[in-house]
This record gives C-alpha cells, structure tokens and sequence, in this order.
C-alpha cells in the first residue's frame, strides 16, 4: 500500500467532513435564528385575532441575578430621626408600627403625597415604592425594591399606610430586608412578550382584553425564616373584558422570568395580608 496517497486520501476526506459539518451548523444557526421572529410574530397574531392589546411592554433584554436578603431586625437607636411619631417595635424586631402623633389633613389622597410621606417619615422611604391605593379601605401598599425593581408580595418587604376619614394619615406598619445581595452569574431572562404568551396559552388572558403593564421585578423563591431567596419575574396587569354588568374588572399575573412558570403569588400571602378584597 501506498501510505503517502492513502494519507492525502484521509486529508481530503476529513476536510470535505469538516466543510460538510460547518455547512450544516451554519444552516442549523440560520434556520434558528429565523424562527424566533416568526414565533414573535405568530403570538401577535394571535393576540390581534382574539382583540387583545397591549399597550406597554418593559425593555427586553435584561439580564438579573438572582438576590437574596435578611429580614431586618429594627432598633429603637436607628429610629431616632423619625419625627412627630410613636414607635413600637414587635414581632421580635422585624416590625414597626408607627402612629403619627400630629395630624394635619392632605388635599387629597393622591400617589404623589402618599409617596412623599413615606420618603420622609418611613426609615429608609426611599427604599419603596407604591404598588397600590385603596381608597375605600384608606391603606396604601409600598413594595421594597432593590435595584429600582419592586419585591412582589413579600410579607418582609411592605410598608403599609393608613388614613382617616379627614385624610390624615394616622400610622403606618413596615417590614423590610437589611441586606439584598445579587449571588450567581446574571441570568438570560425571557422576553416580556413571551411572559404575555404564557399567561395567554394557560387560560389568563380572554379575548378583548388589554394588558395595560408589564414590569420585572422580584418574588419569592425560596421562603425560608430570616433569610429568603428572590427571583427575577414579570408582573402582568391585565384589564379584563367588560362583564354583563358592563364593568372591567383588572388582574395581576407574575411569570417567573428565568424558567417562565406562573407563579402562585398567594403563596406568599398568608390570609392576604397585603390585598384586602
């Protein structure tokens, strides 16, 4: 046998392998790279043919880590700056309950001044932000952040705050993490949109409806008693559809943003303490 053409035979073989293997992977990318587009496309699609609009969709991709914190453990030293209030610390150390001791009547309840109040008589205000106003109960709900992302539902992350009937605000409660801190690498989030299709294929989202928002923030992963995992997740307001009575009701859903499951924000609730019916 002839070694040396048999070896210039190999050659030629292994490289025309080579080509033919690239040739495929190139083929395999570009075919991958046009179906997301397409899938973009189909769920517009059919959001458009059931009358379904959306009206905001948050900046796609972000990356977020993962985030954990220590439920806080409040002193009466570090409290000393808050005017015009009677504190109480309770629960062991993780909750203030506050009572304004001189009242004075807001024009209105608004978000702007219910947002100003808790910056300036709340310890460390600015570390919330409003999630909601109910008027009919007077209790306004702010929700910690980190990052300027909100903590969705966490028992430990709220601040609450109460009014009378001559718009006075009269106390207020808070819990809050002393520390958040990122752990492991960022990860790849889904896309908003995507979050949307995901609430659409499971039931969620009717036809004529219109999700109004979308925002990322954070849930809770792993609740544990002092120290709570939290994961990066979608928060999707959606108007309903009118009902017989010709009124729209209004609905939050929240997608896990790394692996795209529904969360069970409930769960992190007890008795619904943060949402009164």
């Amino acid at each position: 046998m002839d070694w040396n053409k048999t070896k210039t035979i190999f050659i030629i073989v292994f490289s025309i392998l080579n080509v033919f293997l690239y040739t495929m992977y190139v083929n395999r990318y570009n075919e991958a790279k046009m179906i997301e587009p397409i899938g973009n496309t189909d769920i517009s699609t059919r959001l458009k043919d059931e009358n379904i609009t959306v009206k905001s969709s948050a900046v796609d991709g972000e990356s977020v880590s993962y985030i954990s914190g220590k439920v806080k453990q409040f002193t009466n030293k570090e409290l000393t700056s808050l005017q015009n209030l009677r504190i109480q610390i309770i629960n062991g150390g993780t909750e203030i309950q506050a009572k304004i001791t001189k009242l004075s009547s807001l024009p209105d309840i608004t978000d702007e001044l219910l947002s100003d109040f808790v910056r300036k008589q709340v310890y460390k205000g600015s570390s919330y932000k409003l999630w909601k106003v109910n008027k009919k109960d007077r209790e306004a709900i702010f929700f910690q952040i980190s990052d300027d992302y909100m903590i969705y539902y966490n028992q430990n992350a709220t601040v609450k705050v109460h009014w009378n009937d001559r718009l006075e605000i009269t106390d207020y409660e808070q819990k809050m993490f002393d520390s958040l801190k990122s752990f492991g690498e960022k990860s790849t989030l889904i896309k908003a949109q995507r979050a949307i299709e995901i609430i659409f294929d499971n039931g969620y989202l009717p036809a004529n409806s219109t999700v109004s928002k979308t925002q990322l923030g954070y849930s809770t992963l792993v609740p544990l008693t002092e120290t709570q995992v939290l994961c990066p997740t979608w928060y999707i307001h959606i108007i309903l559809p009118k009902d017989v009575n010709g009124e729209r009701k209004e609905a939050d859903y929240f997608v896990n943003a790394v692996d795209g499951t529904i969360v069970d924000i409930e769960q992190n609730v007890k008795g619904k303490e943060l949402e009164k019916q």
